[in-house]
């Protein structure tokens, strides 16, 4: 792996915990919906995709006789999680899992899930019919899948992101889209193909600004990682303007906030099937 390799996938990590640190409404309120949904008190849960661990710290501190069984193809990310749930004293609950998403994640399973948790992962599996399917028969009936994913709609306050340029986060936000970030879908009909019922879906937004010390670092890493990816879709202007925020934030001397949304779907596998 090459330098730059080694601080994109440090840039992203850090994205990841910033990300779940500033959307606790957005992780709380997906839990509130996964606990109404569910008839009985969960004790095997599945974290699919489970990256730094803050979901399987959440279901594990949110579901007290639970264990969390988290699945992710990164040998890194695992490190840093069972870290995490060593020093957040719930190692004993959770059992990592090496595999892929589109691979045969099944089999490291035991039957009967009682609660499944996707947050920003069913997006990068090749085949999302196939692994929502193979979701829905790893729950028992009446089990509860659980998809967090982005909704694509960002905007910058103010819209010139203190730069005078008028509506750059506006022009930044559609060249990323143009370049296919971040990855968005709507998943009711694959979850409705899949046999899930009810599913029902809520909007939900996360928010950052420079009143904190993590919004600041949250949007700073942010527009240094969507930077990367903007190549010449702006101009040598907009390019500019936006690494002068860059280098502002990290100074500390930028005013600005971010909203970014959030879609929680909250899908049963019905207790008889149809």
């Amino acid at each position: 792996m090459t330098h730059s390799s080694h601080a994109h996938d440090a840039e992203l990590e850090e994205l990841l915990d910033l990300d779940a640190l500033l959307g606790a409404s957005v992780l709380s309120q997906a839990m509130d919906d996964a606990s109404q949904a569910l008839t009985t008190e969960p004790r095997a849960i599945v974290d699919l995709g489970a990256g730094t661990g803050t979901g399987t710290l959440a279901l594990a501190t949110r579901f007290g006789h639970a264990r969390i069984h988290s699945i992710d193809a990164s040998v890194g990310m695992l490190d840093r999680l069972r870290g995490a749930a060593d020093a957040a004293g719930v190692a004993g609950r959770v059992q990592t899992h090496l595999a892929d998403l589109d691979g045969d994640w099944v089999a490291e399973l035991p039957q009967d899930i009682d609660l499944a948790w996707a947050a920003l992962s069913v997006h990068h599996v090749g085949d999302p019919g196939l692994f929502l399917r193979q979701v829905f028969d790893a729950l028992r009936p009446g089990g509860v899948l659980v998809v967090v994913e982005m909704t694509g709609e960002t905007s910058y306050d103010p819209a010139d992101l203190g730069t005078g340029r008028a509506r750059l986060g506006d022009r930044l936000e559609r060249t990323l889209s143009a370049r296919g970030y971040p990855i968005t879908a709507d998943w009711t009909d694959a979850l409705t193909s899949a046999g899930f019922a009810p599913i029902r879906r809520r909007d939900a937004s996360l928010t950052a600004s420079t009143d904190t010390l993590e919004g600041t670092r949250y949007l700073e890493v942010q527009l240094t990682f969507n930077r990367a990816m903007l190549g010449d879709g702006l101009t040598s202007d907009d390019l500019a303007a936006v690494d002068e925020v860059i280098m502002k934030l990290g100074a500390g001397r930028s005013t600005i906030a971010v909203a970014s949304g959030r879609a929680i779907w909250v899908a049963v596998r019905p207790e008889v099937a149809a």
